[in-house]
């Protein structure tokens, strides 16, 4: 059933004192799987400690030497592939109700995700813009989609900026605090959300989304009350080939410092958390055919902890560069990025390092347009760890050790419709 044939039958069921108000449909999707082959090395041998030049928030434990290692395998991956429905229905002449249900698909075979497990939402739109209920990019992701050679989270895409590292995931689909890695990654797709979307007005609009505290608790006489919930802001100009985008979000009682090093959180001495990130986004197109796109950003993690000697505060800064070139149907990019070691503060002032926290990704690669809506391309790409680092491409070949690296090369195709 095509999207024509949905639009008549759907207009058909209105009943005849509204037949102005008409139904639109449209189903869409992208497929994009990548064969590639991959693994981890390097990891940090056993000893080393905050005496010895390691971190305060990485354990003596941690450090596995060779047993730490991926080794190398191919494998398949599907990246950001879905398949979708959106629509709208007019009520007047300057209100709409709009809508979309999509769904990831698995062209590698792995298990499927649930129907809405991508953006999916209900609202309204008019001339003074949209605001919806439902499952969607936060406005702190959405700007940084467009930093990549292919639209989707592929190896060589940027899986730095919007994460600490320590194993956090490079993106992340939540409804909120989940008490596991993912509450500290800043690339997320948010449920339980209400979000706003101005219209442009002379290159300027904004966004601005708000995820509900459905996991408020209830205080007890050894655990307090917390309120989890998340703000995610952005405020973009766009004036011909120059995009510029400025990004906050703030995570209430997430605890992501526990990810990182930190104590448990909800606990009589860890009361309330609070997380945050700003970024900057920018990309300029020339006329001759090359793109340059940069983000810049500050991650800080904060809680009330009062035991004496935990780690209280990190923060570390980022910054992520991408350089694309197309002849006709050719392009050729590079990107880097890098993330520093930052800083942490532990309860009491007492000494505390973030040595070897530092991490780095790069990858260069290779794209043939078929057609408007097919890529076959080609990339070689990794994260370099520091001794104590633990970042991880997105999707990971498995647990990344403090200090492992991991190096791939891979061919894939991209089919839009």
């Amino acid at each position: 059933m095509n999207a024509k044939y949905l639009l008549v039958t759907l207009a058909a069921a209105v009943p005849s004192g509204l037949s102005a108000q008409v139904s639109e449909v449209q189903i869409y999707g992208t497929f994009l799987p990548f064969v590639d082959n991959i693994k981890t090395h390097g990891a940090t041998a056993p000893g080393l400690s905050p005496a010895n030049g390691g971190a305060t928030q990485v354990a003596a434990s941690a450090y596995m030497g060779d047993l730490g290692n991926v080794p190398a395998r191919n494998r398949m991956t599907s990246g950001t592939s879905n398949l979708g429905f959106r629509g709208s229905f007019r009520v007047s002449e300057n209100l709409k109700v709009v809508w979309q249900i999509e769904s990831a698909v698995s062209p590698d075979g792995d298990p499927p995700n649930s129907l809405t497990s991508r953006n999916s939402a209900l609202g309204l739109e008019g001339s003074w813009g949209r605001v919806f209920y439902g499952n969607w990019d936060t406005p702190y992701k959405y700007p940084l989609l467009f930093v990549g050679a292919l639209r989707g989270l592929n190896p060589f895409d940027n899986a730095l900026t919007a994460n600490p590292g320590f194993g956090v995931p490079g993106t992340t689909t939540q409804s909120g605090r989940v008490n596991a890695a993912a509450d500290a990654a800043f690339n997320r797709r948010q449920g339980n959300s209400v979000q706003y979307w101005s219209p442009v007005v002379n290159g300027f609009s904004g966004r601005v989304a708000y995820s509900l505290n459905e996991g408020k608790t209830t205080a007890t006489a050894t655990v307090p009350s917390v309120s989890p919930d998340l703000w995610s802001l952005l405020l973009s100009y766009k004036a011909g080939a120059l995009s510029v985008s400025y990004g906050f979000e703030r995570h209430n009682d997430y605890f992501g410092l526990a990810q990182l090093g930190g104590s448990a959180g909800a606990t009589a001495t860890n009361t309330s958390s609070r997380d945050t990130g700003h970024e900057l986004v920018a990309s300029y197109a020339f006329s001759t055919g090359t793109k340059l796109s940069a983000i810049v950003e500050r991650l800080a993690y904060d809680t009330d902890d009062s035991v004496v000697g935990k780690v209280n505060h990190y923060q570390r800064d980022a910054f992520y560069l991408l350089a694309q070139q197309r002849w006709g149907v050719h392009q050729v990019f590079g990107a880097y990025g890098k993330g520093n070691a930052g800083s942490a503060t532990v309860v009491g002032g007492g000494p505390a390092t973030t040595n070897g926290l530092g991490g780095a990704q790069w990858s260069v690669g290779y794209v043939y347009a078929l057609a408007k809506t097919a890529d076959l391309y080609a990339s070689v790409f990794g994260m370099n760890n520091d001794r104590s680092a633990s970042y991880a491409l997105f999707p990971p070949v498995g647990k990344v050790a403090p200090g492992a690296s991991t190096t791939g090369f891979g061919l894939g195709i991209l089919y839009t419709f």
